[in-house]
């Protein structure tokens, strides 16, 4: 029998069995999961699946947290309210599932989602990275984030196909049409503005140009489904739900945004004692290491050699400075693991593998102490400034030797008389 031996083969019978069995897995997990109204009720889904029903009946009040509750209540059971704080456009994509009962909708949507994964493993560019071979199944398959995406309803599997489809855009030197797919998946805004702005100072107007036409298109539909007042709302929703002037343990209660369960400079700074300062003071060293950590990778942006260093820095760097970040966010780091040629992301890939289901054991079941987890798109961004640095070194070595090179070449070419 024959079988497909290039490297860089994705239908190979141990991907496809890895996806199988994992996908078998977590069918029987949600299906469980299914059978206890209480707890299907407390997940993510929740919220997406009501916000499916409102926009279809009442979408001048889709930002109504108490008729959000009340549409919760009714569709799932329990008491918990998971509120919809996202772009109204992104309700539409979640009107279909509205049709099913919600357990029903909920079996669906995760079916959905191990579809769009394995599409995300189809659509990942080979690279020269160490673990584009072999550990690309794991990557995409193994790693907690993704799971537990599926697991809970999230849309970061979503996220993690547009992410893919920019890359291999950029890559074909399609600016607008890469800046195009991202400006789709605005509903991300948290990590979609910081990486728009970094990848625009790489690739200049036609990417910009192709994300503002998208991502403006899809304001201006949100606009359109609510009406002003429940634009409004939706504003207003965003606003409070900060801690601004407050951050401690019960005003984090109150908002439901837990800083130590947060991957992102926040959740970093709060484990390593800023929740002992003031608002102002906490919010201050927050602001000041968004803005270092963007303005380093801005540099890198222009100083980078190759593009799939700069592509991985700055995803790193949207993951880390976004202000509202869970670890099912973190799904999409499989895309920086694969653009990078660097030896040591196999020893990231170990602590990632590893590092995120024992914080998983440890905070069981809340999910309340992934900040730790911090440590792996840093590692990254580390590898990108030092790919970078030892590039630059070789460059550099090998110029006077290239030098030497091309005078003798033009000596030995010179007309003789």
């Amino acid at each position: 029998m024959r079988t497909n031996t290039r490297p860089d083969a994705r239908w190979t019978t141990e991907s496809i069995l890895l996806w199988l069995i994992v996908c078998g897995a977590l069918a029987l997990a949600c299906f469980l999961l299914s059978s206890h109204p209480a707890s299907v009720g407390a997940q993510d889904f929740r919220g997406f699946y009501v916000a499916g029903q409102m926009v279809l009946r009442c979408p001048s009040q889709l930002f109504d947290v108490h008729l959000q509750k009340q549409f919760q209540d009714a569709a799932a059971g329990g008491s918990q309210l998971v509120t919809f704080e996202h772009p109204a456009y992104e309700a539409l994509l979640f009107a279909p599932l509205s049709l099913f009962q919600y357990r029903t909708a909920y079996l669906v949507y995760a079916g959905w989602n191990m579809l769009l994964l394995w599409l995300c493993y189809l659509l990942t560019r080979s690279t020269n990275s160490s673990l584009s071979d072999s550990y690309r199944p794991a990557l995409f398959f193994l790693s907690f984030p993704v799971l537990l995406t599926i697991f809970v309803g999230q849309d970061s599997i979503l996220f993690l196909l547009a992410v893919c489809l920019t890359y291999n855009a950029l890559a074909a030197r399609n600016d607008w049409r890469a800046g195009l797919i991202l400006g789709l998946v605005s509903f991300k805004l948290a990590i979609v503005a910081p990486l728009a702005v970094l990848l625009s100072i790489r690739r200049g107007r036609k990417f910009i140009s192709g994300f503002l036409s998208t991502a403006l298109a899809c304001a201006a539909l949100s606009i359109w489904l609510t009406g002003i007042q429940g634009t409004q709302a939706f504003l207003h929703l965003l606003s409070s739900a900060t801690l601004s002037t407050d951050h401690s343990v019960q005003a984090q209660y109150v908002e439901g945004i837990w800083l130590h369960a947060m991957p992102n400079l926040a959740g970093l700074f709060y484990l390593l004692g800023s929740g002992h300062l003031s608002p102002l003071a906490f919010n201050a060293l927050n602001l000041a290491g968004i803005i270092a950590l963007l303005a380093a990778c801005a540099w890198l942006q222009r100083r980078a050699i190759t593009d799939s260093t700069a592509f991985a820095s700055a995803v790193a760097c949207s993951v880390l400075v976004s202000p509202h970040l869970y670890v099912y966010d973190l799904a999409v780091l499989p895309v920086v693991f694969l653009t990078l040629s660097s030896r040591w992301t196999k020893i990231i890939a170990v602590l990632w593998f590893v590092l995120l289901p024992l914080l998983y054991a440890i905070s069981f079941p809340y999910l309340m102490w992934f900040a730790p987890a911090v440590v792996v798109p840093l590692l990254l961004l580390a590898v990108c400034f030092s790919h970078q640095q030892m590039t630059s070194i070789s460059d550099a070595h090998n110029q006077p030797k290239y030098d030497a090179q091309i005078l003798g070449h033009s000596s030995n070419t010179q007309p003789s008389h």
